[in-house]
């Protein structure tokens, strides 16, 4: 999973940029009277085009790698099932009950197509990371000016109170049908998920066609979400034309976001299964023990969002040339975060993910 993690740091890298240039930009109008906001307001605004000029440059700097990173990715993804499926059923090739059989051109269209929407994922980030840019610029102008107005702020207060409000939000990229703002981050890790099981389902499911299996055992992993949690470690019919196992739909397979196997939040698999040749391989783990490995792991991600925006807002405040107690408590901010991490990590003894706090790319 490494390189769907680099490119999630491809577009943190972007969106830190992003706010760099807004705070930038920022910071060359601030020396103005303070009775002379509303012509103040014209001038930042004037200088949108400037704005996503500069923004354009940023994206277009990492675009084509986070494309193809994607597309690299997707292909791994599928390469990595075909061989596990393939060495699964490695006891009936040696038994004679089965050949092994080259991917079809049913696996590479569906790569194919797969591909294309990976690159469509891109280009709406692209074209929303560059609009949410220019939302969050008139966002800082706008309440900066009504700010000093009416006295509630001087503008220094109001830009670098607005701003940090931002970067702890994320950089505003749509709206979907409920109504819900998904930040640059929230979106891509979602299509990034979405695209990994779109992958893994579309292969496992030809594949199988392909070897005519119907029979499928589902994996068992500690800190499985509770609501998968009785479906782990079972066989199940793929037809649900077995009289002696359950059909595979009654783990509402696909059915949602968090859907079992099938799911985008979904890590568990579901391997080929021969009755009377394939060893039973998976049982359930401790459902309490589950849970609690479950809860920390959620808690470890929240953890790390809190890191990186923290040192989102550290970054613009010193882009626009903040006062130096406001950089001051943007360094503790990280300081502080940082530190309830180690405190977490030593309480859970999990394994710390230094990468995953990360917002600028090495090298």
């Amino acid at each position: 999973m490494q390189t769907s993690i680099f490119v999630e740091r491809i577009y943190q890298q972007i969106e830190l940029e992003l706010f760099e240039n807004i705070g930038k930009l920022i910071a060359d109008n601030m020396l103005i009277d303070e009775s002379g906001m509303y012509h103040w307001k014209a001038e930042p605004l004037g200088r949108m085009g400037e704005l996503n000029r500069q923004q354009l440059k940023v994206i277009a700097k990492y675009a084509k790698m986070g494309e193809q990173e994607l597309v690299k990715y997707i292909n791994s993804v599928a390469d990595a099932e075909i061989q596990q499926i393939d060495a699964d059923l490695k006891p009936a090739f040696d038994a004679n009950l089965l050949q092994p059989i080259k991917p079809t051109d049913a696996i590479y269209n569906t790569l194919l197509a797969l591909e294309r929407q990976a690159k469509d994922v891109v280009n709406l980030m692209n074209a929303s990371m560059l609009n949410g840019s220019e939302q969050v610029y008139r966002d800082i102008v706008t309440q900066a000016t009504a700010d000093v107005v009416t006295g509630r702020a001087t503008l220094q207060q109001s830009v670098t109170k607005t701003i940090k409000q931002w970067a702890e939000q994320g950089m505003p990229v749509l709206v979907d049908k409920a109504g819900r703002q998904w930040s640059a981050e929230g979106y891509l890790s979602t299509a990034i998920r979405t695209t990994t099981k779109n992958t893994q389902n579309e292969v496992q499911e030809t594949r199988f066609d392909e070897y005519e299996i119907d029979l499928v055992e589902t994996s068992s992993h500690a800190g499985s979400r509770p609501s998968h949690f009785p479906f782990q470690g079972k066989i199940y019919s793929r037809s649900g034309k077995s009289t002696k196992y359950p059909p595979l739909s009654i783990t509402g397979h696909g059915d949602t976001l968090t859907g079992f196997a099938t799911g985008i939040n979904c890590r568990h698999r579901l391997y080929g299964y021969i009755e009377g040749l394939s060893t039973k391989r998976y049982e359930p783990y401790d459902k309490r023990e589950s849970e609690r490995i479950y809860k920390e792991s959620q808690k470890q991600r929240y953890l790390e969002r809190q890191i990186r925006r923290a040192k989102k807002q550290e970054a613009a405040l010193k882009a626009m040339n903040a006062e130096a107690e406001e950089i001051i408590r943007a360094k503790q901010l990280v300081r502080n975060r940082q530190k309830t991490m180690r405190e977490f990590i030593k309480a859970t003894n999990r394994s710390r993910r230094y990468g995953r706090e990360q917002v600028v790319i090495d090298g």
